[in-house]
């Protein structure tokens, strides 16, 4: 407290002692009593304070002269609305209760003022500031999830540039490492490392999702490969997503290129993925099952898969950074192959592409069954298409 609210609080007392003696004597002559008896110190100055009205009040702050220097100003202001709200506190109690915090909570029992809250009215209180706060602070958008690569991943139409800048696909490697062969791809040098340029990539991105839709409606299979750590999820969602085959963190060599390699017993099945029952051949038996495209988040790594894959005239479909020789693979996407983000991005894209061509694909089988008055878990082998021509 400054010295001038002190020197305020002890005139102001003055002035009370001196209006309770006046008061006190005016009431021993009316009496005719002895003034000593009434005249009592005065114990506390704010006890004195409750029983002054407003103008009396007003009166008193008027009376004291008014600071010169500027704090002492602000101090005198803070002062002058503290006491004229302890005057006015009667009015304030006399609010209405539906405007009242606890108005909600008929059953709680207020603490004393000079009691520490309970629990119940923390409580109150901290919902009472929620409700009244709870809406301030910036509303956070566009935060990246990383599973939602994975689980919601954009289609070839959603894909920008931006998305790819923010997935790190246009950091390549070192120039000491530059593939000769990826000069169209490069979009200049920084700080001793090759950037990809993302429209490249953008391009041959979807370029690539339009051949693995291609495939897939026209009943192909694809053979998602991700041979570093961390790429399982994602290609075990993409191969979930078409109905097709995954590899992860290992190549055993030879398996498109021996048959031996190849799972068995196999089974025949139809457009729509429906096992026709028939029995094969020792041919059939012993031929070699080979998918139909090979996707690879990492056409370097891959080296033996897709040499087997251009062994067998199978198209492959790869990640290819500015290390790695773009001849590898039939369609190549320019990309950073060592970011996780950018090559869920990507197998993504591709994934949600081969979906899209998978359920076309089954939409056509479905209405063609119908077509012919047969239900959906017919093969399309076993349709009678005599009776239907006779029925039609």
């Amino acid at each position: 407290m400054s010295l001038y609210i002190r020197r305020f609080m002890a005139s102001s007392a003055v002035r009370l002692n001196t209006a309770v003696k006046a008061a006190a004597v005016t009431e021993s002559v009316a009496t005719e009593e002895p003034v000593a008896a009434k005249t009592e110190p005065v114990s506390n100055v704010l006890d004195e304070l409750k029983n002054l009205s407003k103008d009396e009040f007003e009166e008193l702050l008027n009376s004291t002269p008014m600071p010169t220097l500027n704090r002492d100003d602000l101090a005198m202001r803070k002062f002058k609305r503290l006491f004229k709200a302890f005057v006015n506190r009667g009015e304030q109690e006399s609010f209405s209760a539906s405007k009242s915090m606890i108005a909600d909570y008929p059953n709680l029992i207020p603490t004393g003022q000079a009691e520490p809250y309970s629990e119940s009215e923390l409580v109150v209180r901290q919902r009472y500031h929620d409700k009244i706060l709870g809406g301030l602070g910036a509303d956070v958008q566009a935060v990246y999830r990383p599973h939602e690569l994975i689980s919601r991943p954009p289609s070839a139409n959603q894909i920008t540039v931006q998305k790819l800048l923010a997935a790190g696909a246009h950091l390549g490697h070192y120039t000491q490492l530059w593939q000769h062969k990826t000069q169209p791809y490069i979009y200049g040098i920084y700080d001793d490392l090759h950037i990809i340029d993302l429209e490249q990539t953008l391009t041959h991105l979807r370029r690539a999702a339009k051949v693995v839709e291609g495939v897939v409606e026209n009943g192909g299979t694809v053979l998602f490969l991700g041979l570093k750590e961390g790429q399982l999820r994602a290609v075990r969602a993409a191969a979930g997503r078409c109905n097709g085959m995954y590899v992860a963190s290992k190549w055993v060599p030879g398996t498109i290129t021996n048959s031996l390699r190849n799972a068995k017993p196999r089974i025949e099945v139809d457009m729509s993925d429906v096992p026709t029952g028939r029995d094969l051949t020792d041919f059939e038996e012993r031929s070699t099952l080979k998918p139909d495209l090979v996707v690879t988040l990492s056409a370097l790594d891959s080296k033996t898969a897709l040499g087997e894959a251009a062994q067998s005239r199978i198209p492959s479909i790869g990640i290819v950074d500015t290390n790695c020789d773009p001849d590898l693979v039939t369609y190549a996407i320019p990309a950073n192959d060592d970011s996780i983000r950018a090559t869920n991005l990507i197998c993504g894209v591709l994934a949600k592409a081969a979906e899209r061509g998978y359920q076309r694909r089954m939409d056509l089988v479905l209405r063609y069954k119908k077509q012919h008055g047969a239900d959906s878990t017919t093969p399309v082998s076993q349709i009678d298409f005599e009776a239907a021509n006779m029925a039609n």
